[in-house]
């Protein structure tokens, strides 16, 4: 989904055909929320990979975060595939075959609903374990995920939806992000999401403009650097 993150998009597709040499057998489409940047070099090697950018029917101005209702439209629109591919704008493939292994471990799985890689923040180490709980144990974090396509599944996001969610308790209010509230419900039916051997890197936070300057500097840079290398190689 592109949301004025045209360089990251297309970086994340040229790394993932880049690191997926043998044909992927899946149908991809750019979902683009009336990106204002610009958008030329993502378009041209969309266009020269057969991939469609759609408009999502949302702009990039919403009262509320639109990411989770976009893809449950998605989904929903699309009934017969075998697996759903959730990629964030801002990832970019580190390893080769990363989403065919992330299918046979699912495979290798029965209880588990979907796969999520491990996550690098600097394209070389994993992320620290103190972001275990937020990243990766609370919920399937839609940067990157792969899921049965099931009925359980399709039904939770027709009638709960995979958007985030403010959770008012008693005792106060608890905020639950994209794919959050879906992936606790899928646990009540016994089904877990897993984490895989392969690992992406993942920007975070992009299309926001809430971190320090150098901070959004120094993704800017490391995007442009590998975005440099893919398109030269």
């Amino acid at each position: 989904m592109n949301h004025n993150t045209s360089k990251y998009t297309e970086l994340m597709l040229r790394s993932l055909f880049a690191r997926h040499p043998s044909d992927l057998d899946i149908s991809l489409s750019v979902l683009d929320n009336g990106s204002q940047d610009d958008k030329t070099e993502l378009e041209a090697y969309a266009r020269a990979k057969g991939i469609p950018v759609i408009p999502s029917g949302y702009e990039i101005k919403t009262k509320w975060n639109s990411h989770g209702e976009i893809l449950r439209k998605f989904l929903l629109g699309h009934p017969d595939c075998a697996y759903y591919l959730f990629l964030d704008a801002d990832v970019c493939f580190l390893q080769d075959d990363t989403i065919p292994i992330m299918a046979q471990e699912l495979e290798q799985a029965p209880n588990a609903f979907g796969i999520a890689p491990r996550i690098s923040s600097n394209g070389e180490t994993e992320i620290e374990e103190k972001y275990w709980e937020t990243v990766y144990k609370s919920r399937l974090h839609p940067c990157c995920a792969l899921v049965r396509n099931t009925q359980v599944f399709r039904r939770v996001a027709e009638e709960i939806g995979l958007s985030c969610v403010q959770y008012l308790w008693a005792a106060g209010e608890v905020y639950l992000d994209t794919f959050k509230l879906m992936t606790m419900v899928m646990n009540t039916h016994g089904l877990s999401h897993i984490l895989s051997s392969k690992m992406i890197l993942h920007f975070f936070s992009v299309s926001y403009d809430w971190e320090p300057l150098h901070v959004m500097a120094y993704k800017a840079g490391l995007r442009d650097k590998l975005l440099e290398e893919y398109r030269n190689s």
